[in-house]
């Protein structure tokens, strides 16, 4: 078909799309928009292995994530809740929200897609926080548009770079609507998790019940029905990270969530954290974030 036949097709198009258009009762009031401002700074990358999933350091950042499942599904932890997600399927990783990505079944056949990106009106998005996200064929063609214009700024070039955020917005303003149908109309998207992270799920309930007091491993096999030493184990082989760890880092996470979203003081927040002194609080505060607590703080008004 020659470009200009295919130009009078989408003239034709358009003209019979126009023609549906009922007169507006107001001509100087338009139709609101889902988002006010567009996505900033926006990146995409893939993983095709889950060597950069599982690296056991905490992801603890201040961008957004959306994270889509094109091949081998698998299953994320947010914020101690565990997510399963489909080939065509995506979940929205918050900034600072407790993430980690349980070990697949078949690793070599990962392949996922990250969207990471910046977003100056976090309370727009909170309709796609910890909820699996269905696809459906408009927002799989955003997606490919999001990666058509990412790849020339990938390659170094820059012919489609400033359209990548709104490319961004469409593909985000897409899932929110579907959220919105799907609420009213068909309920909550509810994916099981895989069989092998079917106890994640009550040690989870169990750390989030009592992260601000003592959490001990005789008591968290028995919350699994497991020996201690095989709880250790199994966590290790299933996120790549020490339980020990994972609850030291769980206790970080929340002190940043109380410290972005509240106006506590360090020594409230290091309380309800499960720590015993301001001065313990702040040394591994720093030691994981970078900063002390009082400067993560300031910053969040920068």
């Amino acid at each position: 078909m020659t470009a200009l036949k295919m130009t009078r097709r989408e003239l034709l198009l358009c003209q019979s799309l126009a023609k549906r258009l009922p007169e507006p009762g107001d001509l100087f009031t338009g139709i609101q928009g889902c988002l006010t401002v567009l996505p900033t700074n926006p990146l995409q990358f893939h993983r095709h292995s889950d060597r950069y999933l599982l690296m056991g350091a905490p992801f603890l950042h201040h961008r957004f994530v959306l994270v889509t499942c094109l091949r081998e599904p698998g299953c994320i932890v947010l914020d101690g809740s565990v997510f399963r997600i489909e080939p065509g399927q995506s979940l929205l990783i918050f900034p600072y929200q407790s993430h980690y990505f349980a070990r697949l079944e078949h690793p070599e056949r990962i392949s996922w897609l990250f969207t990471t990106f910046e977003y100056p009106a976090p309370e727009t998005l909170e309709p796609l926080r910890n909820t699996p996200l269905l696809l459906t064929p408009q927002d799989l063609q955003r997606l490919q548009r999001v990666t058509s214009a990412s790849l020339p700024a990938q390659k170094g070039g820059n012919e489609e770079v400033h359209d990548m955020p709104l490319e961004v917005a469409l593909l985000l303003s897409g899932l929110l609507q579907n959220q919105g149908r799907r609420g009213k109309h068909f309920g909550a998207l509810s994916l099981p998790e895989g069989p092998q992270t079917l106890f994640l799920r009550p040690l989870f309930d169990h750390i989030d019940r009592n992260l601000g007091g003592l959490l001990r491993t005789e008591d968290l096999a028995q919350c699994v029905h497991l020996s201690p030493s095989r709880l250790r184990a199994r966590f290790k082989h299933t996120l790549g990270i020490g339980l020990g760890e994972f609850i030291r880092n769980t206790r970080i996470h929340r002190a940043c969530s109380l410290l972005n979203s509240t106006d506590q003081s360090v020594s409230q927040i290091a309380d309800q954290c499960g720590f015993n002194s301001v001065y313990a609080f702040s040394r591994t505060f720093r030691n994981i974030v970078g900063k002390p607590p009082t400067l993560f703080r300031h910053d969040r008004y920068q």
